[in-house]
């Protein structure tokens, strides 16, 4: 039998800042990539899929416990942002708010009018249908 150790993916990330402040002008871009790790594993957003059929792209976000009234959905030119932001309301010392935003690019062939989000048992999934230019078509043969 093999071990196969696990290391989660922010293991090693103090040890990497250690190195970034003994030589900070070298580790710009690990620093980049560190920043990057943190954001992939939910710390800093939530993470998502994307796929597409012949009809539409889909963005799937898995969001349990989130109701729809703390989801703001927003298409922008090329750009998906999604903001959950949840405030409970209490006394002074008893009040928590927790945003997290996820921004994602999109594919060009979008029909914006059409787009459109659904919440369902924890999963949030954004439908962007794609514009007729976009869509695969047959093309007869003579």
């Amino acid at each position: 039998m093999k071990l196969v150790r696990y290391q989660h993916p922010l293991a090693d990330s103090f040890s990497e800042f250690d190195r970034w402040f003994r030589s900070p002008a070298a580790g710009f871009g690990r620093l980049f990539e560190l920043a990057d790790r943190f954001s992939e594993t939910g710390s800093a957003g939530f993470g998502y899929d994307l796929y597409e059929d012949d009809e539409n792209y889909f963005a799937r976000l898995e969001l349990p416990g989130v109701k729809k009234d703390d989801l703001k959905v927003e298409l922008h030119d090329h750009t998906l942002t999604i903001v959950y932001d949840h405030e409970k309301k209490g006394d002074s010392e008893n009040e928590e708010r927790a945003v997290l935003k996820r921004v994602v690019t999109v594919p060009d062939g979008i029909d914006a009018e059409k787009v459109g989000a659904k919440l369902e048992d924890g999963i949030l999934t954004v439908t962007l249908p794609k514009s007729a230019e976009r869509k695969p078509r047959q093309i007869k043969v003579n």
